[in-house]
């Protein structure tokens, strides 16, 4: 997680938090506080307010998120003659990923895939080429193969396929433990 998404969950939380603490001990019959909020209430009004708006917002998206995202699956399911068939998500993206090996100069590949419903919505690949120059040539051509290897295994069309194809100079070296 970036670390200005964990700020900002971070604020909204601690927003979230005292509007909470401020309404239990509105609503707790304490009379010291009781007395404290009416002296207090030029300022103190406004700021619970904008902390239930703040709340309220933040509910709202959440509800609107959870109604229109749509859902992601971690298996595959094909119908046929005979029955269903499941594949699991690990299993397309290491077939994915040893057609790509096989068929490119391309190291540490790494298959992503998304699956919504009964076809594959999203695939990402990142990989090291060995070919340092025309990587955009090498990027396309490893799209099509991935392509080409769903549509001939499963006859699932892939909706976007994104490719990150970096120069194998860029691998970082491992380093060796000598005893």
């Amino acid at each position: 997680m970036k670390p200005i998404t964990k700020g900002l969950f971070g604020f909204v939380a601690i927003c979230g938090l005292l509007q909470s603490a401020g309404l239990a001990l509105l609503l707790w019959p304490n009379r010291e506080f009781t007395q404290f909020y009416l002296q207090q209430a030029v300022w103190m009004r406004p700021v619970m307010i904008g902390l239930t708006g703040l709340v309220m917002l933040v509910f709202l998206i959440m509800l609107l998120v959870a109604i229109f995202r749509r859902s992601t699956a971690n298996a595959l399911i094909l119908a046929g003659d005979d029955g269903d068939l499941t594949l699991d998500k690990s299993a397309i993206e290491n077939t994915v990923a040893k057609a790509i090996v096989a068929r490119h100069f391309a190291k540490s590949v790494d298959v992503d895939v998304s699956i919504r419903k009964k076809q594959v919505a999203r695939m990402r690949i990142a990989a090291f080429s060995g070919n340092g120059k025309e990587l955009k040539q090498e990027a396309r051509q490893i799209e099509e193969t991935a392509r080409q290897k769903l549509q001939e295994c499963l006859g699932v069309p892939v909706k976007h396929v994104r490719v990150q194809l970096l120069p194998a100079t860029k691998v970082k070296a491992k380093t060796a433990r000598v005893i």
